[in-house]
């Protein structure tokens, strides 16, 4: 009798934690910086940054690493080949990303997981 009661309410706690997570997945927004303000304490979060191209290099991979600037430091966006991005990037463009933080031999980097987080 008991173990039927626990899991009745197992249930109905596992049921709202889903319909919580469901509701709240929309409101859940990067936070909005400058590049001097990403480090190591961002690590695996997703930022929003807004910044110039100022240079850009595609690796034999097809990798695309994008160099942003702005007024307060610049940082390198990577580009994997799977993310397929069909905007023509140049340098000079203002764009604003939102990408996930990592490191990468000792420098922090962004990583675009997905086009439509590219605004031009």
């Amino acid at each position: 009798m008991q173990d039927k009661q626990i899991f009745k309410i197992s249930t109905i706690t596992v049921i709202i934690g889903i319909l919580g997570l469901i509701l709240t997945y929309g409101y859940v927004i990067p936070e909005q910086l400058t590049i001097n303000n990403i480090d190591n304490s961002k690590l695996d979060n997703q930022v929003e940054i807004s910044g110039i191209i100022e240079s850009q290099t595609i690796t034999k991979t097809g990798t695309r690493i994008i160099k942003l600037t702005d007024n307060t430091g610049s940082i390198n966006l990577v580009i994997f080949s799977s993310t397929l991005i069909e905007s023509e990037l140049s340098n000079g463009m203002n764009i604003t990303v939102t990408g996930k933080v990592t490191n990468y031999n000792g420098q922090v980097e962004l990583i675009l997981e997905e086009e439509n987080n590219l605004r031009i």
